[in-house]
Parts: C-alpha cells; sequence; structure tokens
C-alpha cells in the first residue's frame, strides 16, 4: 500500500503537528495525549466512530452499527491512518471496542433521556390541564356565587320594595279613614 506524495506530506503535517499538540507549554494536551477523562479532546484518538462508521484502531475494515465489516474508504483510511500517526508510542496501538460500548451506552442514554422528556412532557401538560380546568370551576363557582348575590338581592329589594308599598297603602288608608 503505497502513498503517494500528496497523502505522505499531509500525513507528515498532520504528524508534526499533532505531536506540537502533546509538547510544550500549557501542559501539552492534545489528541496524542493519555486519554484523560474520556473525553475526545484528551484521548489517544486512533479509533473510536467517524462518518458513522466504528473504526477499532487496526486493520482496513470500519463497521457499521450491526457491527457488519466494510472496507474502508480513501477518506476514512486517510482519516485514520493520520490519527494513528499520531501516536508515539506504536506498540500501544491494538484493536479497541471501548468506544463501541460508550456509543451503544449513549445510545440507550438518549433513549431514556428521550422517554425521561416524554414523561415530563406529558406530566406537565396533566399538571397544566388541571390547573385549567381548576381555574375554569374557579370562574364558574364565582360566575355561580355572583349569581346567587345577585338573586338575594335582587329578593331583599323586592321584599323592601313590598313592604315600603305596603307602608305607603297603610298610611294612605289611614289618611282616608282619617280625612272621613
Amino acid at each position: 500500500m503505497g502513498l503517494t506524495k500528496r497523502t505522505a506530506l499531509a500525513l507528515a503535517a498532520t504528524t508534526t503537528l499533532l505531536g506540537a499538540c502533546s509538547t510544550g507549554l500549557g501542559g501539552g494536551y492534545g489528541v496524542a495525549s493519555a486519554g484523560y477523562y474520556g473525553d475526545r479532546y484528551y484521548d489517544d484518538g486512533y479509533y473510536g466512530w467517524y462518518d458513522d462508521y466504528y473504526y477499532p484502531g487496526t486493520g482496513y475494515y470500519v463497521y457499521d452499527r450491526e457491527r457488519r465489516a466494510h472496507r474502508w474508504s480513501d477518506r476514512q483510511r486517510r482519516y485514520w491512518q493520520a490519527r494513528r500517526a499520531a501516536i508515539r508510542d506504536q506498540r500501544r496501538v491494538r484493536a479497541n471496542w471501548g468506544r463501541w460500548e460508550r456509543r451503544v451506552e449513549q445510545r440507550r442514554d438518549a433513549r431514556r433521556d428521550a422517554r425521561h422528556r416524554y414523561r415530563e412532557r406529558q406530566r406537565a401538560e396533566r399538571r397544566r390541564d388541571a390547573r385549567q380546568e381548576h381555574r375554569a370551576e374557579q370562574r364558574r363557582e364565582a360566575r355561580r356565587d355572583r349569581r346567587e348575590d345577585a338573586r338575594r338581592e335582587a329578593r331583599r329589594d323586592r321584599r323592601q320594595d313590598a313592604r315600603r308599598d305596603q307602608r305607603r297603602a297603610r298610611r294612605a288608608e289611614r289618611r282616608r279613614r282619617h280625612d272621613d
């Protein structure tokens, strides 16, 4: 598998740049560092997911989500060879399926989070519906109370008017008797 001059230059430049990440000031964090915290910024980077295929770090096959092997494309080959070239100790390069499991766990976590968000939305909708129903019931009760108050007041007014009319009628009757 021979490299073209252009690929060799790109590989050399990438190796130089990535090697510079692990030396000098600032702690030397970069792609070629020691794999702290499981973060891509700190990992070795010669295996993992790229272009929706998993590369275990060795060989020339990449694997889809069902772990079916596919011969890598030129683009994938360039990507992974550049990443692997950045590793200083080539003896550490070995097949590694660790990120495959993390990806499965991430998908599982994503599904769990999606279920959780769905349940939370359902709960929020039920709470909102319950609040709306409670407010509607409060409005109905307030209308009912206002109607009852209005009826009570109207009855009171009618009674007062009737009493007033009776008093007037009695006075008028007394005057008529007195005048006779």
